[in-house]
């Protein structure tokens, strides 16, 4: 029997130091980690001994934490034997130190994947993923039907991560499942392979009953891309309106200008969300055709369909949103005439001058705030005196604006109302209102008035 190589003199000390890490907080053993990590090498031993010899957990998780950072080969079989230690928290530091390790950990932990203990297994099929060798995927492809359902879901991501469209046949099969999670992974891991054949896969799974694996399908389809359009707008006109919902948010987020006419189609759509979902895409896509078919929807009996159709109005952005956008701050719905006084603030259109005056008075105060914002960005004449009134409105947030819109405005006939809201009760307000009165006095070029008991100079 060989008889166990004495210690020498370094790795005694790193033994040493690794004693002291008993007891002590993760902040007070770093800097004790990294003297043990300076020893390089000679750390190697004292780091295996005490990673095998079962000290306390804390222990072990630091001593795990510094064999990533040592970066040895040699680091690898016993962080590999920790994915299967009694505590988590060491199995998940040994998970990421053999990342840190990388291409050198790859055939252990390809090993790992036939072992008896199901975290090892797991453990072994993420690591693989962080490492991203395209080599392993027939390997992680090959036993992915036969593992358990929580191995299985570390396998599929880590085949995304890897990158290789070999896997996309047994993803396939994944989305299938009726496991939601496992479901849900299977359509994130295609989405980063971005692989078109999934695409009609993809479409079909929205009608999962689970949320989560819908929108996943539908970031998935987005991932791929313009592929994704034709078989997406041949699905607008799907027999499941969730389906058709799904597909107009997508088509909206893949901005394709062949989808628009699809699209208006479905701003007809019988369902409420369908023709949410339309006009919202139509806005992200930004066609200038698509404003006057909006404005049908301004008449919808659904406050959010008219809410969406605003919204996408306004991002659009053309000639032809203004007038919708004026007609939409007479709205019933308050939100409507919120977005609608945003959307001609960000515009800066002459034509919504007086229409803005007007909802300054508007009897929900998120209305006058954002009008007034509107008005300042505008910095029209005429509108400087309807601001000046509202900088005495009863709620904070609408005098906060309107004082910043009038140093914006650039209009000596703001100052007296701005030095009177300095002295505003709310402190906010008042803060504002110093800043304004100094940038009007800057472009103005007016003088600040000598403060009470300082002589004037002679």
């Amino acid at each position: 029997m060989r008889k166990a190589r004495k210690m020498t003199p370094q790795e005694k000390k790193g033994s040493a130091l690794i004693r002291k890490l008993d007891g002590k907080s993760e902040s007070a053993q770093r800097p004790i980690l990294d003297h043990i990590v300076a020893l390089k090498v000679h750390a190697v031993r004292p780091l295996t001994r005490a990673l095998e010899e079962g000290m306390t957990f804390q222990v072990r998780m630091a001593v795990a934490l510094a064999m990533g950072e040592v970066k040895d080969e040699r680091c690898v079989k016993p962080l590999v034997v920790a994915l299967a230690d009694t505590s988590l928290n060491v199995q998940r530091m040994a998970a990421k130190s053999l990342a840190q390790i990388g291409p050198p950990a790859v055939k252990a932990l390809q090993r790992a994947l036939a072992q008896d203990d199901d975290n090892v297994r797991r453990w072994a099929a993420e690591v693989l993923g962080h490492i991203g060798r395209r080599d392993v995927a027939p390997d992680l492809i090959e036993r992915l039907p036969n593992e358990t359902p929580e191995v299985q879901k570390a396998m599929v991501v880590a085949l995304g991560e890897i990158g290789s469209t070999k896997a996309t046949p047994c993803l396939i099969l994944m989305l299938a499942s009726d496991n939601v999670d496992l479901s849900r992974f299977a359509a994130q891991a295609i989405g980063k392979l971005k692989d078109a054949s999934a695409i009609t896969k993809l479409i079909n799974k929205l009608e999962s009953p689970s949320a989560d694996v819908r929108k996943e399908c539908a970031e998935a389809l987005v991932k791929i891309g313009i592929k994704s359009v034709p078989a997406l707008t041949r699905a607008l006109t799907h027999d499941n309106y969730v389906v058709r919902r799904w597909v107009a948010e997508a088509l909206g987020n893949l901005k394709d200008a062949s989808a628009i006419k699809p699209l208006l189609i479905a701003l007809q759509d019988e369902n409420v969300r369908v023709r949410r979902y339309a006009a919202l895409a139509l806005g992200e896509i930004g066609s200038n055709d698509a404003a006057k078919a909006l404005q049908k929807l301004l008449h919808d009996p659904n406050q959010d369909v008219r809410f969406s159709a605003v919204k996408a109005i306004a991002g659009i952005g053309s000639k032809d949103s203004v007038a919708p956008l004026i007609a939409a701050l007479k709205d019933s719905d308050w939100v409507v005439r919120m977005t609608a006084a945003q959307g001609l603030g960000n515009m800066k259109e002459k034509k919504a001058l007086d229409p803005l005056i007007e909802s300054l008075r508007d009897p929900e105060w998120s209305v006058r705030m954002h009008a007034a914002t509107a008005l300042g960005k505008l910095g029209d004449a005429k509108g400087v005196i309807p601001v000046v009134r509202t900088v005495f409105d009863e709620k904070d947030n609408v005098r906060r604006c309107a004082v910043e819109a009038l140093g914006q405005m650039g209009d000596a006939r703001a100052i007296p109302a701005l030095q009177r809201a300095c002295k505003d009760s709310d402190t906010t307000t008042a803060a504002l209102a110093e800043q304004s009165l100094l940038v009007l006095r800057t472009q103005l070029s007016v003088p600040e008035p000598p403060r009470r008991g300082r002589r004037a100079a002679k």
